[in-house]
């Protein structure tokens, strides 16, 4: 017997899932990268209402001492370049862990979380917010690593200042002004 409300609700849900893949493609489809990283920051800022972010511009006005700087990204992204100083965080860590790792090197500093684009470090931002008591301020720099890279504010690797920074994927890399600097690997090869 054919259960007509059984697969109006797969349908429905069906439809769900394309819609919300069809609006994450529509946000990075057509204009330049900068406006759809920017159009992609406006959702993220919903969806974390309680993370603070924090701007290119803002975070390089901030005395180096004062700023602690975590890299939301994956090892093979973080070898392939980095704001300067950034201590490279598992995204999947838990504030806990966090904590347990730097709570005293965040003591009384401003610690700003980035990411590709700012979906993984606004997580983290959020886990850590609550628990990190002895920091002055927590944020997510607006635009991660992405952002801050069309600027042609600068990144370095193992080796020394890059122009190089890795796309996260094939889709999110098109939110990168340089295409001809995406790299998946570091430029020395290792």
């Amino acid at each position: 017997m054919f259960n007509t409300v059984f697969y109006r609700r797969k349908l429905l849900g069906a439809f769900s899932v394309l819609a919300v893949l069809w609006s994450t493609t529509a946000a990075i489809a057509g204009g330049s990268a900068t406006a759809k990283l920017d159009q992609f920051h406006a959702g993220l800022t919903e969806r974390y209402a309680d993370v603070l972010h924090i701007s290119t511009d803002e975070l390089g006005a901030i005395n180096p001492d004062e700023v602690v700087l975590f890299d939301v990204r994956k090892q093979s992204e973080y070898d392939v370049s980095r704001i300067d100083g950034a201590i490279r965080v598992a995204p999947s860590a838990s504030a806990s862990a966090f904590l347990d790792d730097h709570a005293a090197a965040i003591r009384g500093k401003t610690v700003v979380f980035y990411c590709s684009v700012g979906e993984r470090s606004s997580r983290m931002a959020e886990r850590v917010m609550s628990r990190a008591t002895d920091a002055e301020a927590i944020y997510n720099l607006e635009g991660g690593i992405f952002k801050w890279h069309n600027e042609f504010k600068d990144v370095v690797a193992t080796q020394g200042a890059t122009s190089a920074v890795h796309p996260y994927n094939r889709k999110w890399g098109r939110l990168l002004e340089r295409q001809d600097a995406i790299r998946t690997r570091p430029e020395n090869g290792s």
